[in-house]
């Protein structure tokens, strides 16, 4: 059984109860073999059997990692400087709505590591 991370994005406006966010997208992340779509739900599977649901209007991004032997693949620059480049095209990224699954892939980092980058630039409060 190869199980993989799933980052989803969750959108700001729909505000699910089952995080209590305020105002903000959060990214969460799952280990499951597979995602799929079932109607307005998107289904994790592990083992054949649906392992969690979302529903479909809350996601606003996806990205999958393939792990091996049960770790995570850690992004290329995980744990690599920030260039002053880089600081800037993630300002930019932010202030243009890019999702944060979307930032962290083009920065080859974590969604973690790109909003922490972000918090340290004031780019986003950090959560409470």
């Amino acid at each position: 059984m190869s199980v993989n991370q799933i980052e989803l994005e969750l959108a700001a406006n729909t505000g699910p109860a089952w995080l209590a966010v305020e105002g903000a997208p959060v990214t969460v992340s799952f280990p499951a073999e597979a995602v799929r779509f079932e109607g307005d739900e998107l289904c994790f599977v592990t083992g054949g059997d649906v392992v969690r649901t979302v529903p479909r209007n809350e996601v606003a991004a996806l990205s999958w990692r393939s792990t091996a032997r049960g770790k995570p693949a850690s992004p290329r620059n995980a744990g690599a400087a920030w260039t002053d480049e880089e600081r800037e095209q993630l300002t930019a990224e932010v202030h243009g709505g890019v999702s944060w699954a979307e930032i962290g892939r083009r920065h080859e980092r974590s969604v973690a590591g790109v909003r922490l980058e972000a918090e340290k630039l004031g780019l986003i409060e950090a959560p409470k």
